[in-house]
């Protein structure tokens, strides 16, 4: 089934515009997990970023209207990075600090990634994490580097450590905005942060962002129980 530009836009609206909820957090870590190997570890959303980022343009406007002023979202962000709720994800696959106020998404208009957290702002974290049939990071890299050229997607690429696990950075500038993914393996389990900001604001929101992608802390729960005959 092939998804317009239109379409594209219309999903992202509905995303930006779910009501926060606080309290009870139920995160459906295993709804879609079938397609989420393929479009978490090949980094397709890379596109998808690229093409709701044209879908903003043609329509004109600013990509955020800005509803919180930046300096008060940052220092609150920062007040949760060192002393916030942390919340464990469904299927204890990971765990991640929830910043307040920001809108916790989760279900099919998040998919494949098991949660979205946006911001007052419009500055936005996707995280996910599933199953794949490897446990090194040359092999998710030559994976993303190999959809990246199928989709004709260059990005810059960088090698980091995240809690000493080796990770890929990768970063794309677009006309409205910027992205920013985290992608490392970790006990055969893939994990993708995605984080994407307003252009305009991206220069302001990436320091204190990478030290949020820092409270992501990657969870190694007990296997699978084997179906006996």
């Amino acid at each position: 089934m092939k998804i317009t530009l239109e379409q594209l836009g219309k999903m992202r609206e509905r995303r930006l515009k779910a009501v926060p909820r606080r309290g009870e957090i139920a995160l459906d870590a295993d709804r879609h997990r079938w397609v989420q190997p393929l479009l978490l570890t090949f980094g397709v959303l890379f596109v998808v970023a690229i093409v709701a980022d044209m879908v903003h343009l043609s329509r004109g406007g600013s990509f955020s209207q800005q509803l919180q002023s930046v300096p008060a979202e940052l220092q609150q962000l920062e007040r949760d990075i060192a002393a916030g709720r942390r919340v464990t994800a469904a299927g204890g696959l990971f765990s991640f600090v929830e910043p307040d106020g920001w809108v916790l998404q989760t279900g099919p208009d998040v998919a494949p990634y098991d949660l979205t957290l946006v911001s007052p702002n419009r500055v936005s974290v996707s995280l996910s994490a599933a199953r794949v049939p490897f446990d090194d990071l040359p092999t998710l890299f030559k994976a993303m580097s190999q959809r990246e050229r199928d989709n004709n997607v260059r990005t810059e690429v960088q090698t980091i450590y995240l809690h000493g696990i080796p990770a890929a950075r990768r970063e794309l500038a677009l006309m409205k905005s910027k992205v920013l993914a985290i992608d490392f393996v970790k006990d055969r389990i893939a994990h993708q942060i995605f984080c994407e900001m307003p252009a305009e604001l991206a220069e302001q929101y990436r320091p204190t962002l990478l030290k949020f992608i820092e409270t992501y802390q990657p969870l190694t729960p007990p296997a699978p129980a084997k179906k006996t005959p």
